[in-house]
This record gives C-alpha cells, sequence and structure tokens, in this order.
C-alpha cells in the first residue's frame, strides 16, 4: 500500500515537471541549434514580432501590434518556425484583375512594359504573366524581389513607386480593372 501511494505520487510529480522539463531541454536546442537569436523577426503559429529576450522556460516576443508575448519554449521548437530575419530577398506579389473586354495585344503590351518596369538594378528578379482568363476577369501575376539590405521604409517607397506605375500602365495600354467600368456606370 505504501509503495502505491508512493507509485501514485511519483506519478504526479513526473507529470508537473514534465512541461518544466521539455522547456528546459528546447531552450538547449535553441541554445545550441540557433534558429533565432534576440532581434529576430519571428513568426511562430500565430504570433509575429521581434525577439527580446530568450529564458530557460519561454521566449519573449515584442509582437508587430507592440504587444509582449511568452512563447513557451517547447512552442518555439516544435512548430513551424519562420525567421523572417533570415531570409535573403522580400517578395511582393500583385494580381491585376483585368476587365473581360481587355483586347489580347493591350495585354501583351501591358506585360511586356511591366516586363521593362521591373528591369531595374534594385529589383533582383521578377516575373510577369497572364496566369488565367475567362471568369470574371483575365489575371496578370506581377511579382518581384528586393534584397533584405534595402530599408525597410526605402522598400515601401519602391513599392509605392511601382503601384503607381503599374495604375499609369493600364491607362497607356488602354485597360481597365475587372469591376472598374461597372462602376463608372450612371444609375
Amino acid at each position: 500500500m505504501y509503495l502505491t501511494g508512493l507509485s501514485i505520487v511519483g506519478a504526479a510529480l513526473a507529470l508537473a515537471f514534465r512541461e518544466s522539463l521539455e522547456n528546459l531541454i528546447a531552450s538547449f536546442v535553441i541554445f545550441f541549434d540557433k534558429p533565432f537569436t534576440i532581434g529576430d523577426m519571428v513568426k511562430v503559429e500565430s504570433v509575429t514580432g521581434s525577439v527580446e529576450k530568450i529564458g530557460l522556460r519561454s521566449t519573449r516576443i515584442r509582437t508587430t501590434e507592440k504587444t509582449f508575448v511568452t512563447v513557451p519554449n517547447k512552442k518555439m521548437v516544435d512548430s513551424i518556425l519562420d525567421n523572417h530575419t533570415l531570409r535573403s530577398q522580400r517578395n511582393v506579389f500583385n494580381k491585376m484583375e483585368l476587365h473581360l473586354n481587355a483586347e489580347p495585344a493591350h495585354i501583351a503590351g501591358y506585360i511586356a512594359a511591366v516586363e521593362k518596369l521591373l528591369s531595374r538594378p534594385d529589383i533582383l528578379d521578377s516575373n510577369v504573366y497572364l496566369s488565367d482568363t475567362g471568369g470574371p476577369a483575365h489575371i496578370i501575376h506581377i511579382e518581384y524581389f528586393v534584397d533584405m539590405a534595402v530599408a525597410i521604409k526605402d522598400f515601401f517607397k519602391l513599392r509605392e513607386q511601382i503601384n503607381l506605375q503599374l495604375i499609369s500602365l493600364l491607362q497607356t495600354h488602354h485597360l481597365e480593372l475587372a469591376g472598374e467600368s461597372d462602376v463608372r456606370k450612371p444609375r
């Protein structure tokens, strides 16, 4: 009977310390494997932010909304972790949905003009293509990559300039966005 009581107490203690032990082991994994370090911008599950402290039990993250989140180290190790700081390039993806009345020659001219627009030294790689047609619109996918060394404010400014030029090119090539002509109709 005494042994049975000790077994139950031992099992309860083991369960109570299990989570702490798992987090401690995970902190050693973080220390030796270094999937992230203090200052890195990471995303784990639904939390995105900058790592401010790595402790024995948990990692503290300042989120992009400026809140302070404590994530158990076991979750940091067991979950899929996206380390944004280790990216080599920033990616921009635009989907232009053109009105179905667009002429193929105008679409082809627009694609060529966008390719020319994106062939500049601060853009490392780009893809522009008509990905789908029919349905509600003709869809052109525009994707480009910028070096991570570009400061974030400069990146946003570049993105804004390109977006404005994309709009201007629509007018130059006599193209309308899907639904645009419906908005202009008087009621």
